[in-house]
Parts: structure tokens; C-alpha cells; sequence
């Protein structure tokens, strides 16, 4: 991430209080992921390992303040290599530099809480702020189970990292408030648009919504002065738990919307996910649509489309051990030939003293290609 003057000026006003404060700061680790993914072939496999880490120094509930450091390595092998500038190429000097693993500036936010002895918090932020629709913020904000899929992330998604409609990322201003109630928080985000850059400025408006067997997350957004008619995004989360026979999750929504242009399929982002749990087996359903559109920016994948199904045993919020067999029918439109792939991964999940291991074995049947037929995967994400 590039730091522009106005981050600099918003992790100077943090640290200024967060010095009249030390006795209330504390140290954390909100995220730590590490992911290896290695060919399994006739060739002496080659690991490749994603890390990712995040460093928060907070000021606790009086100082309503946070500021995050961390950094997000494609290849933490590669981040050791040394490389002599005299020799090498300009691709290869940008490779070794983004992949290294210096701590960098992610987000700082300070807040007034109960403004105007109201339920209702103001937060300055810079940087990377809230996720909408991910399902993550319903077991943080109101303690409830788990509502996120699985199928998310760099687990699956190492090239595009889907996680959730749409992420806030600026320069900014937050209002919060829970209107007294205990199942509901809305929010509205007004900002400097960091993926467009200086000079674009973003609008949000979120809500989330949560009751016992229903949950629902909705946002609107849009950004100017960006294309002829601005640029706009929206989506929806819904979560429904009729009992202890199944659950649905959905995420149906726009990235980004841009009116000059015709709408086409490519602008939607939809996941549908039913899930039927026949214990100790749990099947689940996954259709989702890649956007062509995500973060502001167009994604290489446009077009593309994926129907997946895990048959998982045990229960993950509840046993040590679980596992399964998942499968997956994709289809991507960028490939040249052989848009349709099958695919099948028997894994194993744990939970150990605070660490989710998950390992699994990628098996491509179609199309055949016996050297890269398999790869193997080990994910430790530490829960802190």
C-alpha cells in the first residue's frame, strides 16, 4: 500500500494521543495466516507460501483507538532471496520488492463513543476500515455462531482473495449507531476513496441486522467524481437457520455499477450456499458467480463461474477434528481452451490451542495433466 500524505497526517494525529494514553494501550494480533501450496508431480515439488500477519496497537475501550501494522507476502521464501539491482531486470527488482515482509502501515482509527450521550460512535479512519456482507462482523458485533462460507479467500481464491461484496478503504469519517437496540447497527462512511486514489471520494451506508434464526447485512455506496455518473455498488446478506436439519447463506450484490456503460452479468457478485446437515455429515452447496468488477477494479476472471460441494464430517465449532471430501465444477472465461475444470480435495481441518489447520490435497481430473494433476495445501490461521 501507498502512503500519501494525508495517511501520514492520520497516523500522526493517532500517535499523538496514543502517547497522552500508554496506560491504556494494548497489543494484539487480530490476524495471522500462513498458506503452502506445493505441485505434487514428477518434479521435485516447489513450496510457495502465502503470509499474512497483522500487528493492532489499540488504546482499549476509553481510547476507542487502533492502529495496525502488518504485511502480506505472496512468497515468504522468495522475501529471503537477495538480489543484486546491477544485474537484474526491472520485473524481477518489483518481484523481490513486493514480496518482502517489512511491517507496513494497514489502518489507524480513533473513536468518540455515546456522542452526545447517544448510542451512537464517531470514528476517524485511514486505511482498510469494515468488510461488508464477509458474515465475520455477526460473531464479532453480536456473539452469534458462524455464518461465513468457507468458500472464500486465498484458500480458494488465491488470485482475486474474494472476502465479502465490498471493502472500505480511505481516508475518512464513520457514524455508528445501534438506536438503542441489541440486533441492529447501522453505519455511514463518507471518505477519500483509497483504490481510486486522490481526489475520488466515497459514500457508504450499511446496516446489519440480526436475529435468531434470521441474519441480514445490507450496504449502498457510491464514488465521485468517477466515470460520467459516478460510479455505485450494493449487496445483501442473508443468513436463515430454520432449526438443526440446515442453514442457507447467500451474498447477492454489485461491486461496482457504472451507469455509462450497459449493465451486463459480469458487474454481480453471487454466492448461494444451502447446507444440509445429516449428522455427523453436513452437505454443502455452493454456487458462485466471480464479478467481473471487485475493490474498483476489474478482475481477470470476468465471466466466471463455480459449483461446489463439501461433504464435511464433524463439526467444526464444536469437535477438535473435521474433514470431508469437497468438489468443484469451474468455469473460466479467460482460459483459451478448456473452460471447464473438475476438480476434487479430500481434507482435514483442526483446531489446536488456538490454531485452525487445514490440509488438503487438490486433485484436477479435467483437464488431465498427469505433472500437475495434484497439489497439496497446508493453512495455519491462528485465532488469538
Amino acid at each position: 500500500m501507498i502512503i500519501t500524505k494525508k495517511k501520514y497526517s492520520g497516523i500522526f494525529i493517532f500517535l499523538i494521543i496514543l502517547l497522552f494514553n500508554l496506560n491504556a494501550a494494548d497489543l494484539d494480533i487480530p490476524k495471522m495466516e500462513l498458506i503452502t501450496r506445493s505441485d505434487i508431480g514428477p518434479s521435485t515439488p516447489i513450496l510457495l507460501t502465502r503470509g499474512k500477519i497483522d500487528l493492532k496497537i489499540g488504546g482499549g475501550y476509553k481510547l476507542g483507538g487502533s492502529l495496525i501494522l502488518g504485511f502480506d507476502s505472496a512468497d515468504l521464501g522468495y522475501s529471503k532471496a537477495t538480489l543484486d539491482p546491477a544485474t537484474e531486470d526491472t520485473a524481477s527488482l518489483a518481484t523481490y520488492l513486493n514480496n518482502q515482509t517489512y511491517l507496513q502501515f494497514q489502518s489507524a482509527q480513533v473513536t468518540i463513543r455515546d456522542l452526545f450521550s447517544t448510542p451512537t460512535d464517531l470514528t476517524y479512519f485511514t486505511g482498510i476500515a469494515d468488510v461488508f456482507c464477509s458474515g465475520d462482523d455477526f460473531p464479532a458485533i453480536f456473539g452469534s455462531v458462524p455464518v461465513a462460507t468457507r468458500y472464500r479467500g486465498y484458500l480458494y481464491f488465491p488470485d482475486n482473495e474474494f472476502d465479502g461484496i465490498h471493502t472500505v478503504n480511505g481516508t475518512g469519517l464513520k457514524l455508528s449507531s445501534t438506536f438503542g437496540s441489541e440486533k441492529i447497527v447501522s453505519s455511514a462512511f463518507i471518505y477519500e476513496d483509497g483504490y481510486l486514489g486522490s481526489g475520488y471520494f466515497s459514500g457508504d451506508i450499511r446496516t446489519l441486522l440480526n436475529f435468531d434464526k434470521i441474519k441480514l447485512e445490507g450496504f449502498m455506496g457510491a464514488t465521485f467524481p468517477a466515470s460520467t455518473y459516478g460510479l455505485y455498488r450494493g449487496g445483501l446478506l442473508f443468513y436463515y437457520n430454520p432449526g438443526t436439519t440446515g442453514e442457507f447463506f447467500a451474498q447477492v450484490g454489485v461491486p461496482q455499477w457504472n451507469p455509462s456503460e450497459s449493465f451486463s452479468i459480469e458487474r454481480l457478485f453471487f454466492l448461494f450456499e444451502p447446507r444440509i446437515k445429516l449428522n455427523p455429515v453436513t452437505i454443502i452447496f455452493t454456487l458462485f458467480w466471480h464479478p467481473g468488477y471487485y475493490l474498483q477494479q476489474t478482475t481477470a476472471d470476468m465471466g466466471s463461474a463455480d459449483v461446489h460441494i463439501n461433504f464435511m464430517i464433524g463439526e467444526p465449532e464444536l469437535s477438535t477434528f473435521s474433514g470431508g471430501l469437497e468438489g468443484s465444477v469451474t468455469f473460466d472465461s479467460s482460459a483459451p481452451s478448456n473452460k471447464f475444470g473438475v476438480k476434487v480435495s479430500p481434507y482435514i481441518s483442526a483446531i489446536t490451542s488456538g490454531v485452525i489447520w487445514n490440509i488438503m490435497l487438490n486433485t484436477e481430473l479435467f483437464p488431465y495433466s498427469l505433472t500437475d494433476m495434484f497439489e497439496g495445501i497446508i493453512s495455519v490461521k491462528a485465532e488469538f
